[in-house]
């Protein structure tokens, strides 16, 4: 929010945000089966200001659209991983 804010030249006071991760895992490490998962975040984002409810209605869904993170963590990127050990690059299986 801070960058749409910034953009536009909009002050806000007391911006807060609270993100709220849900993991869990699967499996066992000593089985090789163990695997992490992602089930979903929450986003609480708090500011005090002087702009209109549906301003700021349109301010929030622009700063989602153009947060990178939330973007990436919403699987809209390809991921690419390269694993070196010792200076060896190391082929997954």
């Amino acid at each position: 929010m801070s960058q749409v804010a910034a953009k536009k030249r909009l002050k806000f006071k007391d911006e807060r945000v609270k993100v709220i991760a849900h993991f869990r895992e699967e499996g066992a490490v000593l089985a090789g089966t163990q695997q992490g998962f992602c089930e979903d975040f929450e986003i609480e984002l708090s500011l005090n200001g002087e702009l209109p409810s549906n301003e700021i209605a349109k301010l929030i869904q622009l700063a989602h659209r153009m947060c990178f993170t939330e973007s990436a963590l919403s699987g809209v990127i390809k991921i690419t991983s390269r694993h070196i050990y010792n200076g060896e690059l190391v082929e997954s299986i």
